[in-house]
């Protein structure tokens, strides 16, 4: 038999789409006042995503700490259970006092690692722009936490020996195990790297004494900035670079990396509806204006769904009594990249 015999594409139709369901739990088609909407909607994500209220916080250890320009960097590290613990990075101006610091940024990396927010040089540029650093230069006391799947946590299971739990790996396979296995036993890498963010959170609050918080992020980053204060009782406003598009077009016009997703969720929400869920607290939306859909570019933020999920988002914000909570800004000739100058200029207005 000759390889001409097999079916070719030309002699196939293969314009397959998977029917979205309708959204049964989103603000447009919910029909329920606002105060009713946001509970019900809420407990709805939480199941979707496996999130279990405020998770219990474990033991932190200080590991070190240097000073590099300007900013006195701590590392911790917390024990999440007996089989896992996770990194994170505390910066603040030098001589600083955190007894005094009564807020604290999140600051949530997209996909890459913390030391590209960190400022730390020899570290190749790419587009996070070291905001962390930026900002606790600027005067603010930072927690940049590794997220799971990535940098330090690119292998969940790396001292159990012949298994694997992997995420994201530049110039490797990625199969994304971390992320299978959890669907599998009916967890989500973004319900669990939220619970994380919730420890984190409480870790601040208690020791610390931070009582508000603004979450900033880009990318993976931004769609966690946007979610992760869904369940919070502490964060007051939020900056998120590259998100907000339709959960359809991030993968099927896209092409991103999986982390975003969530079973089942287009049944209920979009993406608009979640980051609803956090009105009327203030929100800042920003795209590069070149961050578009193209063969170089798997990011794809600023897509054709930015502009319907926007309105959608602003009917949720006037719904809710703050009409200009929620603002969406765009930089001119700027890809998929953290735009710093507005990150500081967004960030003092959302938080006067």
């Amino acid at each position: 038999m000759e390889y001409a015999f097999l079916v070719g594409q030309d002699e196939l139709v293969l314009r397959h789409r998977t029917v979205t369901p309708l959204a049964w739990l989103s603000f447009d088609r919910a029909g329920l006042a606002l105060a009713d909407w946001q509970p019900r909607a809420r407990r709805k994500l939480a199941e979707l995503l496996g999130v279990d209220g405020y998770p219990e916080l474990g033991r932190v250890m200080e590991m070190r700490q240097t000073e590099h320009d300007g900013v006195e960097v701590v590392a911790v590290v917390m024990e999440v259970s007996v089989d896992l613990s996770i990194p994170a990075y505390l910066l603040r101006p030098i001589g600083s006092s955190l007894p005094a610091a009564r807020s604290a940024v999140i600051a949530l990396h997209g996909h890459g690692q913390v030391d590209e927010c960190r400022g730390i040089p020899g570290v190749r540029e790419d587009y996070h722009h070291n905001f962390a650093h930026i900002l606790a230069q600027a005067g603010h006391t930072v927690l940049l936490p590794e997220l799971r799947g990535f940098g330090a946590l690119q292998d969940l299971a790396q001292h159990r020996e012949g298994e694997s739990l992997t995420y994201w790996r530049w110039g490797q396979q990625m199969t994304y195990t971390l992320l299978t296995d959890g669907f599998q036993n009916g967890r989500t890498l973004m319900g669990d790297t939220i619970e994380d963010l919730l420890r984190w959170e409480e870790w601040l609050a208690v020791t610390c004494h931070v009582r508000q918080f603004d979450a900033v992020g880009i990318s993976w980053g931004g769609d966690l900035a946007c979610t992760y204060p869904v369940f919070s009782r502490r964060v007051r406003s939020i900056f998120a670079r590259g998100t907000l598009g339709s959960f359809t077009a991030v993968f099927a016009q896209c092409g991103n990396a999986p982390a975003h997703c969530v079973p089942g969720v287009l049944g209920w929400l979009d993406r608009a509806d979640i980051a609803g869920l956090n009105a009327p607290r203030r929100l800042a939306l920003h795209f590069g204006e070149l961050d578009v859909p193209g063969p170089d570019n798997g990011s794809a933020s600023f897509n054709e769904t930015v502009p319907e999920s926007f309105q959608r988002l602003r009917r949720i914000y006037a719904a809710s009594g703050a009409p200009d909570g929620v603002s969406l800004h765009t930089t001119p000739n700027s890809g998929h990249e953290m735009d710093n100058d507005l990150l500081l200029s967004v960030l003092a207005k959302l938080t006067d």
